[in-house]
């Protein structure tokens, strides 16, 4: 049992909140994905945790339970914090750097040189993408949805961002590759988006999908995947779960990282406990760059 400091928006929480996430959703219910505070009580047989350690936490596959005081989550979806670590920080983390690494690392084994777009780039995900695959000695490029949300990608490093809104990302792509085209895509829109990235794709290249925020794609994906013998994969980042070390070890790699400076997760703002509304508006704009945050009871918890 968590007492609740902060909880983050995640795209997934405005889809629960909608009825269209994929997985049902029975009432009552209280959404929310992510959270950091303190342990508040711990379940029988718990190890490795103490009542009023500062923790953070996925609230695990059902995805709910983040936006209130009090949370209950199974203890292996709970991340100790390091004591210098803000709360704040702390609930903006899991999902959006986690996602990052594992896309990058177990989804996909990415290496020095690959070259790597990913679509809304300039959101939370995009920035740990564009971070880490940086430091993995990868080239990264990116598009946004609209003109002037090219500066914080370009400031954690990317090489290349385009405005999806007045220039074709495919045009632009294979022009910064010579016409090779890049070797991964991880797109997070679905829609009319999905179905062009094959065409920026390398032979043998390969699309990581992780969302349909631009709407539900439909098309014929057998055709595309045979034009140059690409991939297309679906994502969720829990499944690193399965494979015994791999959830721990991106929890390793990312906290080493926050704590060096080589990744940072920055907060666009934090809500009020009271103004849910307020906060699903603002994220739903898509103009966002960072995470939102709902404050609950703060440091003090």
């Amino acid at each position: 049992m968590i007492d609740v400091a902060y909880a983050a928006a995640n795209w997934g929480d405005t889809q629960k909140r909608r009825g269209v996430y994929p997985d049902p959703l029975s009432y009552p219910a209280v959404i929310g994905l992510e959270v950091s505070g303190r342990v508040a009580a711990l379940g029988e047989g718990v190890e490795g945790m103490a009542v009023g350690q500062r923790v953070a936490a996925i609230t695990g596959p059902t995805m709910l339970g983040g936006y209130a005081e009090r949370c209950a989550v199974g203890a292996a979806y709970v991340i100790p914090l390091p004591d210098d670590m803000p709360l704040d920080i702390g609930a903006s983390f899991p999902v959006v750097c986690l996602t990052a690494y594992h896309l990058l690392h177990s989804a996909y084994s990415v290496r020095a040189g690959e070259c790597v777009l990913v679509h809304s780039i300039s959101g939370a995900v995009g920035l740990a993408l564009t971070q880490l695959g940086v430091a993995a000695g990868a080239t990264v490029i990116g598009t946004v949805g609209s003109p002037g949300r090219d500066a914080p990608a370009r400031d954690k490093g990317a090489a290349l961002v385009i405005d999806r809104s007045s220039e074709d990302f495919v045009e632009r792509a294979l022009d910064f590759t010579e016409g090779r085209g890049v070797d991964l895509v991880i797109d997070s829109l679905g829609g009319d988006v999905l179905p062009r990235s094959f065409d920026c794709l390398k032979t043998y290249g390969h699309i990581i999908n992780i969302g349909e925020a631009a709407g539900y794609p439909d098309f014929e994906i057998r055709p595309k995947l045979y034009e140059r013998s690409t991939s297309l994969a679906g994502f969720e980042v829990l499944h690193a779960m399965r494979v015994p070390g791999r959830w721990q070890a991106g929890v390793d790699h990312v906290l080493a990282a926050i704590r060096e400076g080589t990744l940072s997760v920055p907060i666009a703002r934090c809500f009020p406990f009271g103004e849910i509304r307020e906060l699903h508006r603002a994220f739903e704009t898509r103009t966002v760059n960072g995470k939102l945050l709902l404050e609950v009871a703060g440091e003090g918890v």
